[in-house]
């Protein structure tokens, strides 16, 4: 039974051969965005999904898209300091769905 491995690593590589991001960095995201995002992202904006290595956030104004924009870099090394470099390397503001 040694060739037996936890669950959770056996999706961690079925996803990541079909180059797929890991669901539980998606809900840590959702969990601890007041924490994780800061100004101006906080109360601003929301993340919607990981789409391969990008972070598309929603912003709550049309307007904050373009001020939104210009904060990404500070939130990329946040999200690299909370789990780990070329996990989240860009960053999608998107405005609100109507």
């Amino acid at each position: 039974m040694s060739d037996l491995e936890p669950l959770a690593e056996g999706l961690e590589k079925v996803f990541g051969r079909l180059g797929l991001p890991d669901p539980r960095v998606m809900s840590a995201i959702i969990d601890e965005w007041d924490t994780l995002a800061g100004t101006p992202w906080k109360g601003n904006s929301k993340p919607v999904v990981v789409r391969g290595r990008t972070l598309v956030v929603e912003a709550t104004t049309p307007s904050q898209v373009a001020f939104l924009r210009y904060g990404k870099t500070k939130l990329l090394t946040t999200l690299a300091g909370r789990f780990g470099e070329g996990v989240i390397t860009e960053i999608e503001v998107v405005p609100p769905r109507r």
